[in-house]
């Protein structure tokens, strides 16, 4: 017996020696098998697992808590004290605007403790990893998470500016409004790009930020962040994990209705103590405005009567004047009338005495004449007489001649004497004459001098008289002014006074109206709710799980199709391996070895090669693959280094699998043979009785081939079973290679076509709340004059929901009032006709995407929440094709039927000459005033870009894989078939064909059946491609659902090289076969 079992052995180690391709290629299909569904399997549970230690590590919240009303220190204190409760972080957040460069983005900003930041500190929920930087030390301070994917490209030192995104002032709820950046930061919180929705802006949150939590003012709570006692040695993407859980979430919901009741009458009661101040404040206020306004007309009164006073005193000093004026002209007057009587005095009297000293100069003259007469006649006399005295001296004369000379002297003195008495006098006369004319000369000399200062007098007093005039008209003159500008002063404190007052009234009525609206809504408060929202709320966490399932479900499908085409290739294997040991298994059962030893001999040969391709698959399913998968996905997460986990049920199965396939496959293909008598095993087995193949029986193409042809189409449909196997074997792999190919393509797809063929506009403009038309009229002109623009769009965009069935998904809402030139801007089409849609006036538009989540159709009637809250019905008109986010495109005439409002533009779509003038437009219409932000599709598509190539990387991977696996197939099928021909092969060569011939032979059969199974292949690769796409996308991507005729064309290029590369390794094969092996199987 121990004889018979060592002798049995040794067959099966000659057996794997003699066969070592076959044994190999066994082993290599399984290894690849094993491989690509080991790893595919545990590819998401290390992803899970090396998320969840990733979360450990930092202290993810496991439970949030937010309250309608906000939470107070009082009920963080009362979740602190429930006893599965180990860590409370309660945490202020609020979203901001901010721009970098020309972008403006939302970020949305967390509190940080500002202190005890250690690892140790259990309240410290949702830790950050400094990655570069330092932690914020100071008020104006921040760190800011890792821009992985984000194209803001804010780095360490610069400054964000930030404002509240509506018309509140972002300092009433921050101490600072520019925070400087000085860390880079990760977060469990946030593993992706995808950081939430907001009110504000796009209503996208671009990043986020830390700040500490000094600098809100607010004591209120946006939310408590809770971490559970004893989860963290559980898998919190577990079941066991949220049983734990649930039970931390009861024991807040216990207290919930207490946290709600107090925090219900903190906010009456405060809302009272405001509303009682209000009052106050309305009362004082009212006060105070009637008392501004009495003061403001009494005023008024003091200041007219000040202006009547001024007006009635400028009247008299206008009057004064006046009466001045007029008496100074009387006195003028009669100056002028006197000082012309004067002058007509004057004028008579030089008339008078210019006749008088005319006649006077006359009677001067002869008087002078007289008087020089008299004079000569005097000088004379006396030359006489001192002619006389002279001769008196002379001694001769005798005395009587002297008496007679004395005498006559004596005579002449009297003479002279009395010719100069009269001379005298006469002179004297003269004098007195020309004395008295000098004086009326004199006098009338005086009279002029004096009608001259007369005249200068009344001139001058004419002129004082005007300048007194001029003088006093400008005085009253810029008195009346004043008046007049007081009047003016006066009307206008009158009206401003009015206006005050009734500004005032307004005002204060608007207060009493604002106090009885406040006590309305005091009266109207309700009860806030509580909510305790677990991870399965966190977008992150959520997403993450999502894309883990997607690996997941290609796990259930992809390696499921290849471990089946695996099998089959290995039942066709063993199969023929069986058929090849007939005669041994006869022998064998000749000398007593019993069908389990014998099927064993067959079982330890597919076991040990199964067994070698599944620890090796297993290694390299358990380590390689989810590094690979990881290290893609990383392209869309922060992770840190993968978490192996060792899964043994996985193991277990996936060895039960891979040997339980292999001998099963084993035992089903002996089953049958050992059946026979050892007699029967012992001859070569019957050949197939001839028979007519169905070709034979259409003339007109079966005479048509020649008798090689004839040959290879027989040995092809006359061995049906290898016929079969072979072109399932070569359809399977082609069928993985064309769906592999086609995931790359549909992947590729959601780019090229979403922002090659679909969205034709380069980048939008978003526009400020509420802008008026005047500004849009300004950003049109300024549009239409910039030659880098080629056309322009105003649109309307929102953030909503679409509802129906109690299933809601979150969409874009795109609302135009230009239906016709949309689709220059948006292309909406049907994908599968490829018809171009018009945006209806009384339906709306939806992405194929939300309609498939929503499992509608055109004519169906969903419910539209837009970013107001509003709701409204809206029918579907028309499907498009859209690959990336969801989205409702509505005319502004439907929007007003549904909602009841007209929409308000708030975006406009670009469509540029150069996509390189981006950047040049961006800068010019930020600044611009109307526009708070400019988006280029450019940074979008690289995002998406970066996005789709993890899941890219992965189907990489399995075309490889598939590419293997088709090798492998090939030339397994090839081999076999080849092994168990021998015969015929050397029976051809002793009937003398070449070994080319019988090549070619061989290669005929080969390649007709790799055509047929390549062509079932591509078939089926499509129908796999297309079940694989629907099974994995993702809620906010529609992948493409077509296959690019390259894929198809390089699929089946693949499997035909793989095919000849098999053919040219199989050449030496044949070459190698001996003639004489014709007669080895003959009795």
């Amino acid at each position: 017996m121990v004889i018979m079992k060592n002798a049995l052995w040794k067959d099966i180690l000659r057996d794997i020696n003699k066969s070592k391709g076959r044994f190999i290629s066994i082993a290599a299909i399984i290894t690849l098998g094993v491989m690509l569904f080991t790893g595919v399997k545990i590819a998401p549970i290390d992803m899970k697992a090396t998320a969840d230690k990733y979360y450990d590590d930092y202290n993810l919240m496991d439970l949030k808590i937010i309250s309608t009303l906000g939470l107070t220190d009082k009920d963080v204190k009362d979740i602190k004290d429930i006893n599965s409760i180990l860590g409370v972080y309660p945490s202020k957040t609020m979203d901001a605007l901010s721009k970098q460069n020309s972008e403006e983005f939302v970020i949305r900003i967390h509190s940080l403790p500002s202190e005890n930041l250690n690892n140790n500190n259990e309240n410290y929920i949702n830790r950050v990893n400094l990655v570069k930087g330092k932690m914020p030390s100071k008020e104006n301070e921040c760190v800011i998470g890792n821009e992985k994917f984000s194209s803001l490209n804010l780095k360490i030192g610069d400054k964000l500016l930030l404002t509240s995104g509506d018309d509140s002032d972002i300092s009433e709820s921050l101490k600072n409004i520019e925070y400087e950046i000085v860390g880079v930061v990760e977060t469990p919180y946030y593993l992706s790009n995808q950081i939430g929705s907001s009110t504000i802006g796009n209503g996208n949150v671009k990043t986020y930020m830390f700040i500490n939590e000094d600098n809100f003012k607010n004591d209120i709570y946006s939310e408590v962040y809770v971490t559970i006692d004893g989860v963290k040695n559980l898998n919190s993407y577990n079941d066991e994990y949220f049983e734990v859980i649930n039970e931390s979430i009861l024991s807040i919901e216990n207290i919930s209705s207490d946290i709600n009741n107090r925090r219900y009458l903190e906010i009456v009661n405060l809302a009272k103590e405001e509303l009682e101040n209000g009052k106050k404040e309305y009362e004082d206020k009212k006060s105070t405005v009637l008392r501004q306004i009495e003061d403001a007309k009494k005023e008024i009164e003091d200041s007219k009567s000040k202006l009547m006073e001024s007006q009635d005193e400028i009247s008299s000093r206008e009057q004064q004047l006046y009466d001045s004026i007029e008496d100074g002209k009387y006195k003028i007057s009669v100056a002028e009338s006197e000082l012309k009587e004067k002058e007509e005095e004057y004028n008579l009297g030089l008339s008078a005495f210019n006749e008088a000293k005319k006649s006077a100069d006359e009677n001067f003259a002869k008087a002078e004449e007289s008087i020089r007469k008299s004079e000569d006649g005097l000088q004379q006399l006396k030359d006489q007489i001192n002619n006389l005295k002279l001769s008196l001296n002379d001694e001769s004369l005798t005395e009587e001649i002297k008496l007679n000379i004395q005498e006559q002297i004596n005579s002449l003195n009297n003479l002279f004497e009395q010719g100069s008495v009269k001379l005298n006098e006469a002179k004297k006369q003269l004098e007195q004459g020309k004395n008295e004319l000098a004086k009326q000369e004199e006098n009338l000399n005086a009279a002029n001098i004096q009608l001259a200062a007369g005249k200068k007098a009344i001139n001058s007093s004419k002129n004082s008289l005007k300048e007194l005039k001029e003088v006093g008209e400008a005085k009253i003159k810029e008195a009346k002014d004043k008046v007049n500008e007081g009047k003016l002063q006066l009307e206008e404190g009158e009206k401003e006074l009015l206006e005050k007052e009734k500004t005032a009234n307004e005002e204060l009525d608007k207060a009493k109206d604002e106090i009885i609206k406040a006590e309305d809504k005091i009266s109207k408060i309700e009860k806030p709710e509580l909510y305790v929202l677990d991870r399965k709320s966190h977008y992150s966490y959520v997403d993450f799980e999502n894309n883990a399932k997607s690996i997941n479900k290609l796990s259930n499908v992809f390696p499921v199709f290849f471990f089946i085409v695996a099998g089959l290739v290995c039942l066709t294997t063993m199969t023929r391996m069986v058929d090849e040991q007939r005669i041994n298994i006869g022998t064998l059962k000749a000398l007593g070895y019993g069908n389990g030893s014998i099927a064993k001999k067959f079982i330890i040969y597919a076991l040990f090669a199964s067994l070698i391709g599944s620890v090796i698959g297993i290694a390299l399913g358990l380590t390689v693959f989810p590094l690979i998968i990881i290290n893609a996905y990383k392209m869309m997460y922060i992770l840190p280094e993968i978490n192996y986990t060792i899964n043994i049920p996985l193991i277990l199965t996936v060895f039960t699998v891979a040997i339980g396939v292999t001998t099963f496959v084993t035992y089903a293909a002996c089953r049958m043979e050992l059946r026979e008598a050892p007699s029967i095993l012992m001859r070569p087995k019957a050949p197939k009785e001839g028979k007519r193949i169905l070709l034979e029986k259409i003339p007109f193409i079966w005479n048509k081939l020649n008798f090689i042809g004839k040959v290879t189409i027989r040995n092809i449909f006359r061995y049906k079973k290898r016929f079969l196997m072979t072109v399932i074997g070569i359809a399977g792999s082609t069928a993985l290679l064309v769906a592999g190919f086609g995931i790359k393509d549909s992947i590729k797809a959601v780019v090229s076509k979403q922002y090659g063929e679909l969205t034709k506009y380069q980048m939008s403009l978003s526009l400020a709340k509420d802008v008026s038309e005047e500004k849009i009229e300004y950003i049109k002109n300024e549009l239409s004059n910039d030659n880098n623009v080629a056309d322009y769009l105003f649109v309307t965009t929102e953030s909503g929901k679409a509802t129906i069935n109690e299933i809601s998904k979150d969409v874009s809402l795109v609302i135009s009032n230009d239906s016709e030139n949309f689709n220059e801007f948006e292309l909406l089409r049907n994908r599968k006709t490829e018809e171009i849609i018009t945006l209806p006036k009384n339906s709306i538009v939806i992405s194929e995407k939300i309609a498939t989540l929503l499992n509608v159709k055109i004519g169906d009637e969903i419910e539209i929440t837009n970013n107001a809250n509003n709701k409204a019905k809206a029918t579907i008109g028309y499907i498009t094709e859209r690959y990336i986010n969801n989205y409702i495109y509505i005319s502004d005439k439907y929007y007003e039927d549904i909602f009841g409002k007209i929409p308000q533009v708030n975006n406009v779509l670009l469509k540029l000459n150069d996509e390189k003038s981006v950047n040049e437009i961006s800068n010019k219409f930020i600044n611009m005033d109307g526009v708070t932000g400019a988006v280029n599709n450019t940074s979008i598509k690289e995002n998406f870009d970066d996005t789709i190539k993890s899941l890219d990387l992965v189907v990489v991977v399995m075309i490889l894989c598939a590419g293997a696996l088709s090798f492998i197939v090939l030339y397994n099928l090839t081999n076999v078939n080849i092994s168990e021909r021998v015969r015929e092969i050397a029976t051809i060569k002793v009937l003398g064909f070449y070994d080319n011939e019988v090549s070619a032979y061989i290669y005929r059969e080969n390649i007709l059946l790799t055509i047929i199974g390549l062509i079932t292949g591509l078939g089926l690769g499509k129908l796999f491609h297309k079940f694989i796409m629907v099974t994995v996308e993702m809620d906010y991507i529609m992948f493409g659902r077509k296959i690019a005729l390259f894929s198809f064309v390089i699929a089946g290029i693949l499997t035909l090289a793989f095919s000849l590369l098999v053919n040219l390794a199989m050449y030496y094969k044949l070459k190698n076969i001996k003639m004489v092996e014709s007669l080895k199987s003959v009795d």
